[in-house]
């Protein structure tokens, strides 16, 4: 990309201009220097860093009260530059809460909380270490952020979409808490797996060591231990405990997916996941089967499939991207 395609996305970014198609190819774009500031322009060295900082601001409140003297050209691809960590890696909701107080910046008291964002695709899996010594494993085709600062009197982490483990470093002072849309679930350090994509009707924990409370917006629903686990139905609300191997709970972050009594969505999101594919079942039964197997992700997807469609005497046929289970 450049940077007069990038300065045009980012002005269309920052007066709410864009389709969506557009802010996944910009999203795309700054996902591509990974969690480095590395490579992106003018983020070379602090005194840059600093600049750069002051342009954004200045940037954002000329949103509102526009400059009379244009930005040099060079001033405007750095703006964009910073733009894109700040708004984009970051997550704050500066402009946003700029346009919602006519006055921002001179009264106002409010603290605006920030968020690092991290994104993955097809067939990525991103470890991230947190500064308070925790770790977590984010699965493919998943979004998380992360409130900033993650030292604060509580750390939080919201899941929006998708999969991830945590090693949470203990810290009796501060509550380590992960959302997703439905539950919330609060540590002080343990590790545990979260699993809450948006094709799947269930929210599923999964504790290795520890204790791991789990709530609704309403009540506190279990207090699961080690190799405990809990399946929340997202329709109803309704949970079930389930017992748990060791090796299990964190298996994917090594390639391996274990899968039981999987039902076709779950098994559907687990070959998108790891091969980019679309499953989808043809007429008869096949859409109420369930599975029970451990899909590797060295082996190639004929290799999977076929383990597949041994298991309820099934075949399937594949047209680019999509694959057909059929009787």
């Amino acid at each position: 990309m450049d940077k007069n395609e990038f300065k045009r996305l980012m002005d269309g970014y920052l007066q709410g201009k864009l389709s969506t198609e557009k802010r996944e190819l910009l999203q795309r774009w700054y996902d591509s220097f990974g969690e480095s500031e590395v490579g992106v322009p003018g983020m070379e060295d602090q005194e840059s860093m600093t600049a750069l900082k002051e342009e954004l601001y200045g940037r954002i409140h000329g949103a509102i009260q526009p400059k009379k003297t244009p930005l040099r050209k060079t001033a405007v691809f750095r703006w964009a530059a910073i733009a894109a960590l700040f708004v984009l890696a970051l997550g704050t909701m500066v402009w946003l809460y700029s346009h919602q107080n006519d006055k921002f910046g001179e009264t106002s008291t409010h603290v605006v909380s920030a968020y690092h964002q991290i994104r993955t695709g097809i067939k990525q899996i991103k470890k991230v270490d947190l500064p308070d010594g925790s770790m977590l494993y984010v699965n493919a085709n998943s979004t998380i952020r992360i409130r900033e600062p993650l030292l604060a009197n509580k750390r939080e982490i919201f899941l929006d979409e998708g999969e991830a483990y945590f090693e949470v470093a203990r810290d009796s002072l501060r509550p380590f808490i992960v959302h997703t849309p439905s539950l919330k679930m609060e540590v002080l350090g343990t590790a545990f797996n979260v699993k809450s994509y948006k094709t799947l009707d269930d929210v599923t924990i999964e504790v290795q060591h520890g204790k791991v409370r789990v709530s609704d917006s309403q009540r506190v629903l279990d207090e699961l231990t080690a190799f405990k686990g809990l399946n929340y139905r997202k329709a109803n609300g309704q949970t079930e405990r389930i017992g748990l191997n060791n090796d299990e709970v964190n298996a994917w972050t090594r390639g391996i997916v274990v899968l039981q009594k999987a039902d076709f969505n779950e098994l559907a999101q687990t070959l998108y996941n790891l091969y980019g594919v679309r499953l989808e079942h043809g007429e008869g039964r096949t859409a109420n089967h369930h599975y029970n197997l451990t899909i590797h992700a060295d082996r190639s997807l004929e290799e999977t499939m076929a383990i597949i469609c041994g298991i309820h005497n099934t075949k399937y046929r594949r047209k680019d991207n999509v694959v057909t289970i059929y009787p």
